[in-house]
């Protein structure tokens, strides 16, 4: 009966059930204006000043729409293909929600990933591709859940019923067919399978695919790749995977269409045609081993861990320590230095550009990191930073900056480096390497693509890439007079990593099939192999007594940094490797058209300025979906433009516990700096209270006591309106986010009703001055509703469960100052703080909550029940039930011990992939209060337990999900209790 007291409080109050979303959308700033070239197939858009490249662009995609759709037999409708030249990241995505193509300008400089492809040709190649496969799940079932419930929907059933293996390996095997130098010619994208295969690491599929925390394993681009090559070559047919997507996006509902699709065409199950895959490239590199003379080397750290680690990019520092980047599967990147067969950890960098470079100089060493712009989120720069090993000092050199790979000078004082601006156009600058102060700038008047410039050892030269037109070349410019000269000239030959050391070019090549550090003997010009290795060499540094080269040899468990002598004596020439028969070949000839990006068209398409305001309706969402907590399901429509500043969305919303229905409609418009967003809701509510005793009147002064189910239902209109303003504050090594938001609600309340007598007087036994009344229930609720989140959190490797440190903060702030006929305030604060463990990988974590609620409930007149309590916002001990409505004050708080226990890799069948086994140890507890006008009120709770969990792919879909079980014994009040758990985790 005591409980039942503030149950009704609480439901008079209701509750603000109500979802706000809180996506923020990738946009540009407001000041980036918009033009449009629209050609028969495309919609160009692109910003003010990048005319020349979105002609291009256009010319581009039209000339290779038909060759790139004829092998999977469809010819893609007209698309909007967006140029984002705000951000410093290289990338590019296909999304059909809305529909719409996304270049990220910036090229890469790490010519393993570029290869010597201009960086629009590769994007427009590999993302067009995406658009191609799109169109061809758009058939059979998936055209009925098209129309049905829009292109969302399609999406989902596109993307889950065929492996990512096959999206990307497939558009890398385009981007391969059609260009000189796409991935899959590039030996270092299957590096990692390569010498997985070679030590005899031959997966199961799923291991393969699904991949595992326990071995390093190739990314589905890779092993995509390389299953859609061969089965290209296998059956000599190019429209293979055609028949086979067709097949299964027909049917896409079935459990393992796509595996029975590619049994029907090719008579292989999918496990069996990986097998054989994986057999045959495993015999014809093990073939190619046996020919090898390996060069001798001397591994300069000795592993202590057979945890897959890298050490690149090896550079000597003044004392003779050897700097490299180490990360792995179990480190995140951080720099490291190498003497007498140890290392010891010197620095963390931040989110770094990975130029394919370190340069030290003395004992400085300088990087690339990407630096954010605090609210837009396709703003991004490059920014160079630097560290010094002997004093410890870090400063950022430069700021706000496009600059791609950083090398220092001999003398540590300047840095060469490249920019490429907001117009695609290159240069090389030098700039002093203390404040970021520009000193020299090199004249590039074809716009070439320079990459990879580092010094020469005596300072005088600076060596580069040069790449244009799809030929690379390698040229040194006279520091003083600019003057520019041809070291190697120009071909397809995707050369890499150039250091100029006396008359002596190193350089990167994979023209033997593997690829190993070559040098030109400049005065001789002639061309000598320097390594033979196993599976791949690179990196090359020399040593500043000139008797040591010190370079990268990929090994069983990663990347090593050995050492050679500088012997020019055992330096070999070699030959060519007869690459006939190789995966890229039998594509290039299959598709036929292996020169397909040398004859772009010129022509000059009409080009006419983009109005914001004219696609800002966009709908590409109808029908119905549950969401992430399958509590609720939604019919509706969702709305996006595909420059990403409006999200409407609209519908019908069914709560399954409730059993009740709301229409709803939102509103938020991004394109400012401040978010705007405006929520409508028209719900029916009801919540069911369990059994009650309570004195019915039967007479005049008669009354019976009595036992009965006592619901509620009510119904509600709600709008709320606000601003939100989320702030990246991503630094260094810590990703950091902060989000401040305020709205303005009012909730009217109408039919208000009860089970028990239908809104009258409800007496409760031996509390007759406690009633519910129509008039104390309907009215209006004026609330406000003020919010800060913020997290700062320390990168984490793929072992990690959790940050290593960092801090997550929630406060919130619910008051009623605006009048109306309820009343209420609430404040919360919630904070979880992240320790690293007793060993690598555990974690021992945290949080500290409290939350002051306003009731004031007079025990003699009844006063308050015409006050709002707000929603819950701080987590309780778990394994218990605090009523937490019923305090004023309630502080929560609790002790965890988190740590991975087994890496199993253990599949059952093609249901479930089980990855990891993780446990959680923990000490909740809680304390609330309340004052009523003498009388306090108080209760503690705490509870101890433990969680086991295991992270898992199921039917082979490669999100993991993480799914276990909770025991919880409650000190106070004595209570056991299991639970099971479930969510979503990572890809």
């Amino acid at each position: 009966m005591h409980e039942m007291k503030f149950a009704m409080v609480f439901f008079i109050g209701l509750s603000l059930n109500f979802a706000h979303a809180q996506e923020v959308l990738k946009n540009n700033p407001p000041s980036v204006k918009w033009y449009r070239v629209n050609t028969p197939h495309f919609r160009v858009l692109y910003p003010k000043g990048f005319e020349e490249q979105a002609q291009r662009v256009a010319n581009t995609l039209e000339h290779i729409r038909e060759p790139e759709s004829k092998s999977l037999g469809v010819r893609p409708k007209k698309i909007s293909i967006i140029l984002q030249n705000q951000s410093s990241i290289s990338n590019g995505f296909v999304s059909i929600v809305p529909r719409r193509s996304e270049f990220y300008t910036m090229p890469p400089q790490d010519y393993n990933f570029g290869g010597t492809n201009d960086w629009l040709d590769q994007l427009a190649t590999h993302e067009y591709r995406h658009v191609v496969q799109f169109e061809r799940a758009n058939t059979g079932f998936n055209r009925v859940l098209y129309y049905l419930f829009g292109p969302a929907t399609l999406s989902a059933m596109a993307i889950t019923s065929v492996p990512q293996w096959f999206w990307e390996g497939d558009a890398v095997a385009a981007e391969t067919a059609f260009t000189h130098s796409g991935r899959g010619r590039i030996p270092n994208f299957g590096l990692v399978l390569r010498t997985n295969l070679q030590e005899d690491r031959v997966f199961n599929y799923n291991k393969q695919y699904l991949r595992s925390y326990k071995n390093n394993i190739s990314d589905h681009y890779v092993f995509g790749y390389h299953m859609i090559s061969y089965l290209r070559k296998r059956t000599g047919d190019p429209d293979i995977w055609g028949k086979i997507g067709k097949r299964t996006w027909s049917v896409p509902f079935i459990p393992f269409a796509f595996s029975n699709a590619i049994k029907k065409e090719s008579g292989l199950r999918l496990p069996q045609l990986y097998n054989e895959m994986a057999l045959d490239l495993q015999k014809t590199w093990k073939a190619e081993e046996n020919s090898l003379q390996i060069t001798p080397y001397e591994t300069i750290l000795k592993r202590n861990t057979n945890a897959y680690t890298d050490y690149r990019y090896p550079q000597v520092l003044s004392d003779g320590g050897v700097l490299a980047l180490k990360s792995g599967i179990g480190d995140i990147a951080q720099f490291v230095v190498m003497r007498d067969g140890k290392e010891s950890k010197v620095f963390i960098p931040g989110i770094l550009n990975d130029a394919g470079i370190l340069s030290v100089s003395g004992t400085k060493v300088v990087w690339s990191e990407y630096g954010f712009d605090p609210r837009w989120q396709v703003k991004s720069y490059s920014l160079i930073k630097a560290y010094d090993v002997a004093t410890k000092r870090y400063w950022t050199v430069t700021k706000k900056t496009r600059y791609s790979g950083a090398a220092l000078s001999p003398d540590g004082k300047s840095i060469v480096t490249v920019e490429s601006n907001n117009d695609y156009k290159t240069t090389l600058f030098v700039i002093d390497s203390e404040y970021g102060k520009v000193i020299k700038k090199f004249d590039n008047p074809d716009n070439a693509f320079y990459s990879m410039a580092r010094w020469s050892d005596d300072g005088k030269k600076i060596v580069s890439l040069k790449t244009k037109s799809s030929n690379r070349s390698v040229v040194s410019l006279d520091y003083k007079s600019g003057e520019e000269a041809v070291l190697i000239p120009e071909s397809k030959e995707n050369i890499g990593y150039p250091v100029l050391y006396g008359n002596y070019l190193f350089y990167n090549s994979p023209v033997s099939g593997i690829d190993n550090i070559y040098v030109l003997d400049i005065l001789q010009q002639k061309k000598l192999l320097v390594t033979s290795s196993k599976y791949g060499a690179y990196n090359t540094t020399v040593s500043s007594d000139g008797k040591t080269i010190y370079y990268n040899e990929q090994s069983r468990n990663g990347l090593d940094v050995v050492s050679i002598p500088f012997n020019p004596s055992s330096w070999k020439e070699f030959g060519v490797k007869d690459d006939s028969q190789a995966f890229y070949n039998v594509l290039a000839e299959q598709e036929g058209r292996p020169t397909l990006f040398d004859s772009i068209p010129k022509q000059d398409f009409a080009t006419q300025r983009y109005s914001k305001l004219s696609g800002i309706v966009n709908p590409y969402s109808w029908g119905a979906y549950f969401n992430s907590t399958f509590t609720q399901a939604d019919i509706g429509i969702s709305s996006q433009d595909i420059l990403s500043t409006t999200s409407i969305k609209a519908g019908y919303l069914f709560d399954i516990n409730e059993r009740t229905g709301a229409w709803h409609v939102g509103v938020s418009y991004q394109g400012w700096y401040p978010i705007i967003d405006v929520d409508f809701k028209y719900a029916n509510r009801s919540s069911n209270e369990g059994d009650i005793t309570y004195d019915r009147v039967v007479g005049t002064d008669t009354t019976e006591n009595v036992t009965e189910n006592l619901s509620f239902e009510w119904k509600e209109k709600t709008i709320e309106a606000g601003l939100r303003l989320p702030l990246i504050t991503t630094n260094s090594k810590y990703y950091g986010n902060v989000s401040i938001s305020n709205y303005v609600g009012y909730t009217h309340v109408t039919d208000f009703t009860n089970s028990v007598d239908g809104g009258g007087r409800l007496i409760p036994s031996n509390y007759p001055q406690y009633f519910l009344r129509d008039y104390l229930d309907n009215g209006s609720l004026f609330f406000n509703r003020f919010n800060v989140t913020a997290y700062r959190l320390l990168k984490q490797n793929r072992r990690d469960i959790n940050s290593k440190w960092g801090q997550t903060i929630d406060l919130s702030w619910y008051s009623t100052p605006y009048g109306g006929d309820f009343s209420g305030e609430q404040f919360s604060f919630y904070a979880v703080l992240y320790f690293p463990g007793f060993f690598k990988h555990h974690s021992i974590w945290g949080y500290w909550a409290f939350q002051s609620t306003d009731i004031p409930i007079a025990r003699s007149t009844g006063e308050g029940l015409d006050n709002y309590i707000f929603n819950n916002q701080i987590p309780l001990p778990r394994g218990l039930s605090s009523y937490i409505s019923r305090f004023q004050k309630f502080y929560s708080m609790s002790g965890n011990y988190t740590l991975p226990i087994w890496y199993p890799d253990v599949a059952i069948g093609p249901f479930v992939n089980i990855q990891r086994l993780k446990g959680n140890a923990f000490f909740d507890y809680g304390f609330g209060s309340s004052t009523f006008e003498s009388s306090v009120v108080s209760e503690t709770y705490a509870s101890i337990g433990g969680e086991l969990k295991i992270d898992i792919n199921v039917l082979r879909f490669l999100p993991q999900f993480d799914i276990g079980i909770r025991y919880s014994y409650g000190l106070k009040p004595s209570v056991a209790k299991f639970e099971f758990l479930f969510g979503l985790v990572n890809f």
